[in-house]
């Protein structure tokens, strides 16, 4: 992880998990130690690790939300009634 760089290094020191810093740790952990993947399964189980990707997916879900947001605000904007904003 040092090797990528403060972008990615600095959420994790702040206990902040991005998934673009989470998914290149993981990636580059993977590419230099092929034999990683099985001893993480073995060691979490499936169950837990299934767990685990349900929680990673939501975070994929909300940083691609996140990014859409600004092509949605004009249309938000728009509208009239104030509780459809929020809904």
């Amino acid at each position: 992880m040092n090797n990528m760089g403060e972008k990615t290094m600095l959420p994790f020191m702040q206990d902040v998990v991005r998934i673009d810093g989470l998914a290149g740790s993981l990636a580059r952990s993977f590419v230099a130690d092929p034999a990683f993947m099985p001893e993480i399964v073995l060691h979490v189980g499936i169950p837990t690790l299934v767990e685990w990707l349900g929680h990673v997916s939501m975070i994929t879900l909300y940083n691609a939300l996140h990014n859409l947001s600004p092509v949605l605000e004009p249309f938000v904007d728009k509208m009239e009634n104030k509780k459809e904003k929020y809904l």
